[in-house]
């Protein structure tokens, strides 16, 4: 029995095929063109899946589907994505139809959530937190081995709880919250606030090929030793801390999962955030919880593969 996982990113959709053990088979994506509107990429996605079938047939079973926004899992509806700019979008009703598969959609970071329990964890734990650290912050959660929604399917908006109040203005409006701080959009401002020679920093620091100030330029100017570099890594990973303890002490997960981009500057960051995390006065949910790091950039497609063939296998 095999499962498709769906990725839908505001650039491109990524497609895969996995078997229950989380295999990766077949993959393909194609550009999201977000712009021509749902009824284009319905029919696009559409055929992007029939041509997977035409290689497995029946052996396909479910289909399992990410979006980045505010999404209703249970009717299948993306109610608002902003990377999208879709408003109440139903998905899951018409792909069922195109491709007479059964089709389950959630939040991306709860398909990586998902991924994080089936793959990294081979499910040991029964209670985790997932960060995606990427340009904004998302977090799903399991909890005793089921994904947790809320009561209107929204739960795990970790990026916009309060850690620092009236502070820094916030994408989604507000102020002070986490992914003010922490995400990659945020950091790469307090850099341009501390770091005035982009140019130079970009000919000593950014990837071959890849020559823009972003985080990986400013992971190797803080691998190289330039201080401003480590402050603003030392910053985020504080200040990744405080959010993390108060979400621990509220869940008291067996682990926490860290994945996306940013997560990749773990040696600079990681040190301030645990750091935090000792300082906390009930010490018994940080003493035993596990910090993981996960470099699996298709956690929430295969965690969407495998979250679909659970949720159908279970049907």
């Amino acid at each position: 029995m095999l499962g498709i996982g769906i990725d839908i990113g505001g650039t491109n959709t990524k497609l895969v095929v996995v078997n229950r053990a989380g295999k990766l088979l077949a993959q393909d994506r194609f550009k999201t063109e977000a712009e021509k509107g749902p009824r284009a990429f319905l029919k696009r996605l559409g055929a992007a899946v029939d041509s997977l079938r035409r290689d497995y047939g029946r052996q396909l079973v479910s289909i399992g589907m990410g979006a980045a926004g505010d999404v209703d899992p249970e009717r299948g509806v993306l109610r608002f994505a902003p990377n999208l700019r879709w408003e109440n979008v139903s998905l899951t009703g018409p792909l069922e139809k195109l491709t007479k598969l059964p089709c389950f959609m959630e939040n991306d970071a709860n398909m990586a959530a998902w991924g994080a329990y089936e793959i990294e964890l081979k499910r040991r734990y029964e209670d985790v937190l997932t960060l995606t650290l990427g340009t904004g912050i998302g977090s799903g959660m399991i909890l005793g081995g089921k994904l947790y929604h809320g009561a209107t399917g929204t739960a795990g908006e970790a990026g916009h709880m309060k850690i620092e109040p009236g502070g820094r203005l916030c994408g989604c409006g507000g102020r002070g919250c986490l992914e003010a701080y922490c995400g990659s959009r945020a950091i790469m401002a307090r850099a341009r606030e501390l770091i005035k020679d982009e140019a130079a920093m970009i000919r000593r620091y950014a990837a071959p090929g890849k020559e823009r100030f972003n985080t990986i330029c400013l992971t190797n100017a803080a691998a190289a030793g330039n201080p401003a570099a480590r402050r603003i890594w030392e910053e985020t990973g504080t200040f990744l801390g405080r959010g993390l303890a108060s979400l621990i002490l509220m869940l008291n997960p067996g682990c926490v999962v860290l994945t996306g981009g940013v997560s990749r500057a773990r040696k600079w960051f990681l040190p301030a955030m645990k750091k935090v995390l000792r300082e906390q006065q009930l010490k018994t949910p940080f003493s035993k919880v596990k910090i993981r790091i996960s470099d699996d950039a298709d956690l929430g497609s295969h965690g969407a593969a495998l979250f679909g063939l659970d949720r159908a296998l279970k049907a």
